[in-house]
């Protein structure tokens, strides 16, 4: 096992993805045989429908819509991988950790700017 001290950070940012999406024809068989697979699909499709849905609602500005295209990157991921196309491990974090949480935290700290200004 490689020590984390010791191993080269960006040639392993840069490697194949360890991480396997579903094809389109194991999408199809994964519902009935094995439904544990469909957790990351269907967590990027409700991340992407909640934070749409919550930015339509209470968003004020053309801005408020850049919260909820930051969700929609682990779903363009899921997309990107059950057609087949391969990609760096970076990707995967960029687009699985740190768009939606920058995304989600971004709209809840503008929702309380907002809501912090409209209470005095």
């Amino acid at each position: 096992m490689i020590s984390i001290d010791t191993a080269a950070p960006v040639p392993a940012l840069l490697s194949v993805s360890p991480l396997t999406l579903p094809s389109l024809a194991v999408l199809q068989t994964a519902a009935a045989a094995s439904p544990t697979m469909l957790i990351l699909p269907g967590g990027s499709v409700l991340l992407a429908l909640v934070l749409v849905g919550t930015v339509a609602k209470f968003g004020h500005s053309w801005a408020t819509w850049l919260y909820a295209l930051a969700a929609l990157a682990p779903l363009a991921l899921v997309i990107a991988g059950s057609v087949g196309m391969g990609r760096p491990l970076a990707v995967d974090v960029v687009a699985l950790a740190v768009l939606p949480l920058l995304g989600a935290g971004g709209f809840i700290f503008d929702a309380g700017r907002y809501l912090w200004a409209a209470r005095q």
